[in-house]
């Protein structure tokens, strides 16, 4: 009998913080979706500042934004990394992205919102430099077996003529900090970030693959038109330190691969 009251009693108190945070999210979502644009600009400060407070958003998917302004919320397999983008502005030359990372250190909790590269690299913002512009997080990888965790971050985003591109940085979680891991593939802080044009026609989930298994990742290839080239991708291998561009898998990509 106490045990199903216990019981009874966990399950109102996950029912309440569901729906507290189910309340706050529709509060910020209509002030966010305001044509007034102080308080539109408002009601973001705020929902940001709800999300630095609240550790329980950690584990809130917020269907409410993903539905009506496209966020995309995406975990590292530890689920200690989470990032949050959706579209604050659209227009005929470049797309306007917001970002919000959530991350776990141990106890501590920590939110950063602005452009995850921007974080990463620990370079001030500037809008000259496309790198510090907000971007879509599209997936959280994780590097198996390394000695703290290691997290792959892929970003796509459209530049201000139209072209498209994608890419994967490395990052590393520490000191109350996400860090990039620079010139972990090659010598350059990132694989990929190659301009495509963006036909209708391109598979974004095919762009970039991470094969767990084998350590590698394959970042797609364009032709001299700018038209990503089925099937053919730059492949990198994990080595002791970093990721090196190998030749052998760039004309012979299987299924499997693309599919991993």
């Amino acid at each position: 009998m106490k045990k199903t009251v216990f019981l009874l009693a966990v399950l109102a108190m996950v029912i309440a913080s569901c729906s507290k945070l189910e309340r706050n999210e529709k509060k910020y979502l209509e002030g966010i979706l305001s044509e007034d644009y102080n308080t539109s600009a408002q009601a973001m400060n705020d929902f940001i500042k709800w999300i630095k407070n609240e550790k329980a958003t950690m584990n809130y998917d917020f269907p409410l934004m993903c539905e009506k302004v496209g966020m995309k919320v995406v975990k590292s397999p530890d689920g200690k990394v989470r990032c949050l983008s959706w579209i604050t502005s659209k227009n005929d030359s470049i797309t306007n992205y917001a970002n919000v990372t959530q991350w776990l250190l141990g106890e501590d909790y920590i939110v950063y919102d602005g452009p995850i590269d921007a974080m990463l690299t620990g370079r001030k913002p500037d809008v000259r430099f496309q790198w510090s512009q907000p971007h879509r997080i599209d997936t959280i990888y994780q590097i198996e077996g390394a000695n703290v965790p290691i997290y792959l971050i892929e970003e796509s985003y459209v530049n201000e003529v139209g072209m498209s591109f994608s890419y994967i940085s490395a990052a590393v979680n520490s000191h109350l900090t996400l860090k990039i891991l620079p010139f972990f593939f090659n010598g350059i802080e990132t694989a990929g970030n190659r301009q495509y044009i963006d036909d209708g026609k391109v598979n974004k989930k095919d762009l970039i693959k991470w094969d767990a298994k084998a350590k590698k990742i394959y970042s797609y290839l364009t032709d001299e038109n700018d038209h990503v080239i089925p099937g053919k991708y730059e492949t990198f291998v994990l080595g002791e330190h970093q990721f090196t561009k190998v030749e052998e898998d760039n004309n012979n990509n299987t299924e499997e691969n693309k599919n991993n």
